[in-house]
């Protein structure tokens, strides 16, 4: 008897262990560069992938005002253009997600279509401010990976242009 139970618990332990590893499994950063179209300006730009921050800016460098722009869904204010592209593994994009300021969107509402076909690449156009340089943002690259959390940071120093070109 004494022997059944501690094949019990042994067995209860390995099937604990078990299913601890099969929740969301760790994959790779994304890649994350600027945009095609520089939104923003010309700035400096660093992106540590391993701790999934992005800097931009730097002292007296200036993020450009940006008008409204409806082909690629953008207010205008101060925005910062970032292409973000999925870690090189065979994801199932469909189940994709992405996060930002609150909102959550379908792979099918963010990721790029060329010809139909989900590409491996989105673009974000974050606003920034001097009241808000940090902006935060989450993907999920397919069901059953882990949510990848990111940051972009506007370095102190950067300097904003408003509406009327004015420098703060």
């Amino acid at each position: 008897m004494k022997k059944l139970k501690i094949a019990v618990v042994l067995m209860c332990v390995l099937c604990a262990m078990f299913c601890s590893s099969c929740g969301s499994r760790e994959i790779e950063s994304a890649t994350i560069v600027r945009d095609d179209l520089r939104t923003g300006g010309s700035l400096s730009f660093v992106y540590d992938q391993k701790e999934r921050i992005v800097y931009v800016g730097g002292d007296g460098e200036i993020i450009q005002y940006s008008e409204k722009n409806d082909s690629i869904g953008i207010d205008e204010g101060g925005r910062i253009g970032l292409k973000i592209t999925a870690p090189d593994e065979l994801l199932d994009l469909e189940t994709a997600s992405f996060e930002m300021n609150g909102v959550k969107y379908s792979s099918n509402e963010f990721l790029e279509k060329i010809n139909g076909q989900l590409q491996r690449f989105f673009n974000i156009y974050p606003t920034v401010s001097e009241n808000r340089k940090t902006v935060s943002f989450s993907i999920t690259w397919q069901e059953g990976t882990a949510k990848q959390n990111y940051k972009l940071i506007v370095v102190d120093g950067t300097k904003f242009m408003d509406k009327n070109g004015e420098i703060s």
